[in-house]
């Protein structure tokens, strides 16, 4: 059945529609216009001689960095000398940026969209640039949720950002010292995708960077020690852009996984929640409201506060394109969660076969999670209690010191965590633990060259001292180098950590066990959800 999407939820900027609701035109034109991204831009000096301190060719590359971990020097420690990604094959405004005679001086965020051409003002498009052709098209989007490797840290009141340019995609969440940019090569059309990380003065205080340093403007700006690495460098580490951005593909493409109205987890303009009041559930237009109850009119990811109130997903959407590998069919998922019968909408919201079918795919190795099915992730009472403190430190009556992490939003309950990414399935057997936690990047679909290819969740291709090594980082601290899983990927809780470790002991498993393992392995979660139940 073919998609249908409802012009009504189609949002503008700011410009188009100060007068009132738009008309068709105006949202052809948006559309039209946003249909410029990643126009080729003129040709760039990519000299390898470059001083900017980059990952080396055959340097150990960093894990990635959460609000968790605030010291990160050993991790950004990178030798002297050509960087890596600079000495390899490749022109995008990155490389312009970075890999020139005169490189950029990177010392904020801003400088970092400047260098890179990205204008994150939704002013931009619309009555401002009536004429396509006219004026570079650009746009801001936001996400209340997201299942990427920072997805632990986006929440209505800290949202993930995308900045759109001609040339790149920026993306951008607090909480997390990086900024992930995906750069049109201009050789060969596809995607080069980076991690540009940094670090701030708090790293060398004795405790560390505090909320107070990650989940406010400070982590925006004053930035030390500012590295940058491409997926090559990435590839082997926690980071790797690979895993989901080339499963199962040739080159690495652009992943958006709502490309249908009512796009359950992205920002919508104010206005539309005047109009979906009559609709059931968390929508779009609630979501500006939620940032602006902990922030007020803070700005945030570099751009105008209105940008807040200005999100519009189908920019995104338009960049990315439509072949996705796996998508969350928000009014299919809608109109499942909230039936609707001759007397209304349901009062209470129902399960939705087709996200629980996903859902049980996942578990089964057959692909990747799908977001969460209600277009809030977040414990109500948990939000409540950290946008007051948050408008407490605003107002200057909380120190930033004493500022809560925003990351701690999410319900306890485990099964809802397991739903919404953040760890396995309650009462998981060790084998679908493994699978959950272990299966998106131990698998037989990524690449098969590097050491991570040496754990397999296929345990009977093990020998025991590679078990053994892997039961050593499954003990490891949550947040030491190398501890399995990382910090970004699903936790194990305590029992199913020690359920795990003594499976992996085990030196024989039963025939059913190992055939689920080696399907989970095969597959390697690079498929589109499968219809089975």
């Amino acid at each position: 059945m073919a998609r249908t999407r409802h012009l009504t939820i189609w949002w503008p900027v700011p410009s188009v529609f100060r007068a009132g609701p738009p008309s068709l035109p105006q949202i052809l034109q948006i559309v039209a216009a946003s249909l410029g991204l990643f126009a080729c831009a003129g040709e760039g000096d990519h000299g390898a001689g470059s001083p900017f301190r980059a990952g080396a060719s055959g340097a150990p590359p960093p894990l990635a960095v959460d609000a968790h971990l605030p010291d990160i020097q050993s991790d950004m420690s990178v030798e002297q000398g050509p960087p890596g990604l600079c000495l390899r094959p490749g022109s995008d405004v990155v490389r312009d940026a970075f890999c020139g005679k005169q490189p950029s001086t990177v010392g904020s965020l801003s400088e970092l969209q400047q260098s890179l051409g990205i204008s994150p003002d939704p002013y931009v498009l619309g009555a401002q640039a009536p004429e396509l052709g006219e004026g570079e098209p650009t746009g801001v989007v936001l996400s209340g949720h997201s299942t990427a490797l920072s997805g632990r840290l986006v929440s209505p009141i800290n949202p993930r950002a995308f900045m759109l340019s001609s040339a790149a995609i920026m993306a951008y969440q607090r909480g997390v010292q990086q900024v992930e940019v995906a750069a049109r090569d201009r050789q060969d059309g596809f995607f080069n995708f980076y991690l540009i990380t940094f670090e701030q003065a708090c790293n060398q205080r004795p405790q560390g960077c505090l909320p107070g340093d990650l989940y406010t403007p400070r982590i925006e700006r004053a930035w030390r020690k500012v590295s940058v690495f491409d997926d090559e460098d990435l590839k082997n580490s926690p980071a790797d852009c690979r895993q989901c951005h080339q499963r199962g593909s040739d080159a690495p493409i652009l992943l958006m996984r709502e490309l249908s109205s009512p796009w359950t987890h992205f920002f919508g303009p104010a206005f539309v929640l005047a109009r979906d009041s009559e609709f059931p559930g968390i929508s779009p237009g609630q979501l500006p409201a939620d940032y602006h109850a902990a922030k007020g009119t803070e700005p945030y990811g570099g751009g105008p506060a209105e940008a807040i109130d200005y999100s519009l997903a189908i920019l995104l959407e338009v960049a990315v394109g439509e072949s996705q590998p796996l998508l969350f069919d928000a009014s299919t998922i809608f109109a499942e969660r909230w039936p609707q019968g001759d007397d209304g909408f349901s009062e209470q919201p129902q399960q939705s076969p087709t996200w629980q079918r996903a859902f049980k795919a996942f578990q089964r190795g057959e692909s990747l999670a799908l977001p969460f099915y209600a277009g809030r992730a977040t414990d109500p009472d948990k939000q409540a209690r950290l946008a007051e403190a948050y408008r407490s430190y605003r107002e200057g009556g909380l120190a930033a010191e004493d500022l809560p992490d925003l990351s701690d939003i999410y319900p306890d309950d485990p099964l809802t965590r397991a739903e919404i990414g953040l760890q396995t399935v309650p009462g998981a057997s060790p084998a679908e633990a493994l699978i959950q936690a272990c299966g998106s990047c131990h698998n037989d679909v990524l690449d098969q060259s590097i050491s991570r290819a040496r754990f397999s969740i296929a345990l009977d291709r093990m020998d025991d001292a590679d078990r053994a090594r892997v039961i050593d980082r499954i003990k490891r601290a949550t947040h030491e180098r190398g501890v399995m899983p990382p910090p970004e990927a699903r936790q194990l809780d305590d029992q199913a950590r020690a359920a795990l470790i003594e499976y992996l002991r085990q030196p024989e498993r039963p025939t059913a066990e190992n055939a689920l393992l080696n399907r989970a392995a095969e597959l390697g979660m690079a498929g589109a959800v499968q219809a089975a139940p």
